[in-house]
């Protein structure tokens, strides 16, 4: 039998009962590493998918506080802008508040040149052409069974009234994952509804620029231009834009990262217990190998790799259980309106099961140092 072959036999088959409940918190530990990872890269996901061509204007005073709809071709003008759209938030949902996604009002033309909307089915001259029509994300139409050509009813509290859009297309982004989770509809027909104080209002310009590296000029010229003014303007990326909501959540963010961390330490000490537990048990085995020519080394190289099996294959079990366990917390958030993707990613699979393996390994490092140390003599002599 090879060392590698005696540590997988140590580790697991020694002691079932023990082996079982060390590999089942492994796989616990590793599960709950995974959903918290995914969580954090589902709420970056936003910021980590915007444009580097794309800036964001809105009022300087506040995000609520809408900006003229002239405001377009006068930023339109300035070199280096190649498109200028525009949107309001809606905060509509379909039936019940629980059935919450983001919807937006866009001027069609522009927005799909500006966010590059893919479709899967449906045309864009069918929505330009009809003001009561809408986009629906894909995965947004399948988590509410939607088909084109259904008539979405909107139920708003900041704009009231019956709005009911029909589905002319279902879209994706080429580039954004949070496409597939929203709706999109005309801004002319929410402008038409308006009281005459709010009409002709925006809740942001979206731009698009020629050049990236000319972001930090336009956003300059942009908000000189309206200095002063009755509404004055505040530019940005879109990925400062976006990374301004998700600074908003930093310190439920900060607690994520925190615990993420934790559970790999108390998986270190949860797989190091365990070695000790059995070295205890195993000390005149150990003084047996020593005394027919293993070598200190070879003993430490058995300690090591004991750990380095427990974290491998609890690292993988738990990566194998995962993908049930975050379609389930998709639907749990969808439930609540927070219908954001939870996909397992393949870096995180790969960067999770070599933490596990690395952490198994760590975590025997102090009882691989202790096992080299046993006396022979002393050793032979101890009762199991």
């Amino acid at each position: 039998m090879t060392l590698t072959g005696l540590a997988l036999r140590n580790a697991f088959l020694r002691n079932k009962t023990r082996s079982l409940l060390t590999l089942a918190a492994a796989v616990t530990a590793v599960f709950a590493f995974v959903l918290l990872r995914s969580l954090l890269s589902a709420w970056y996901a936003s910021s980590d998918a915007s444009a580097a061509d794309r800036v964001v204007t809105r009022n300087a005073v506040s995000l609520i506080n809408p900006l003229p709809l002239s405001y377009r071709e006068r930023i339109a003008s300035i070199p280096g802008v190649t498109e200028v759209t525009f949107s309001n938030w809606f905060g509509g949902y379909y039936k019940e508040r629980n059935n919450f996604f983001a919807n937006f009002a866009v001027e069609p033309r522009s927005a799909l040149k500006v966010f590059d909307l893919r479709f899967t089915q449906g045309s864009p001259q069918d929505f330009i052409a009809d003001r009561n029509s809408c986009l629906v994300g894909r995965e947004l139409a399948k988590r509410f069974g939607w088909k084109l050509g259904d008539t979405v009813p909107l139920i708003s509290e900041i704009y009231p009234g019956d709005w009911r859009f029909r589905i002319a297309g279902i879209v994706y982004g080429q580039d954004d994952e949070t496409i597939a989770n929203n709706l999109f509809f005309q801004w002319a027909r929410l402008n038409e509804g308006l009281p005459a104080s709010r009409k002709d209002t925006v809740g942001l310009f979206t731009v698009k620029i020629a050049n990236p590296n000319d972001s930090t000029r336009v956003i300059h010229d942009i908000d000189a231009m309206f200095a002063n003014s009755d509404n004055e303007t505040h530019s940005e990326t879109e990925k400062a834009f976006r990374l301004n909501f998700v600074q908003g959540s930093s310190a439920f963010l900060s607690a994520l990262e925190i615990v993420s961390l934790a559970i790999l330490v108390i998986m270190a000490l949860i797989v190091a217990n365990t070695l000790a537990m059995g070295l205890r048990e195993r000390i005149p085995e150990v003084g047996t190998m020593r005394a027919i020519g293993f070598l200190p080394r070879q003993v430490r190289f058995l300690s090591i790799a004991e750990g380095a099996l427990l974290g491998l294959i609890g690292g993988a079990a738990g990566v194998l259980v995962a993908p049930p366990g975050l379609s389930f917390m998709h639907k749990l958030l969808t439930f609540f309106g927070f219908g954001f993707p939870l996909p397992l990613r393949p870096a995180l699979v790969v960067v999770t099961v070599l933490a596990a393996t690395a952490i198994g390994a760590a975590a025997s490092l102090v009882p691989a140092w202790q096992a080299g140390r046993i006396e022979v003599v002393n050793a032979l002599r101890r009762q199991e």
